[in-house]
């Protein structure tokens, strides 16, 4: 799933459609709370690596979002 998110937001660098640029935020959205869950779940030997990735992605797609709203509310 993170693979297709980084797929679609690569897609979204060079076609400038809207479309995949939220495709690929959501996408990223649900990767990174897969990835926490599944932590908590059942941690791995990298857990803290893992999950400082995972909140990484997350903070920055939800970047994203917060930056598309301003585009449509403006």
């Amino acid at each position: 799933m993170l693979g297709m998110a980084l797929i679609m937001l690569t897609i979204s660098t060079f076609i400038t459609d809207l479309p995949y640029l939220i495709l690929g935020l959501s996408f990223v959205v649900g990767a990174s709370l897969s990835i926490l869950v599944r932590e908590a779940i059942a941690p791995t030997a990298q857990t803290r690596i893992t999950k400082l990735t995972a909140l990484f992605l997350l903070t920055v797609s939800i970047y994203g979002f917060v930056d598309l709203f301003k585009y449509f509310f403006t």
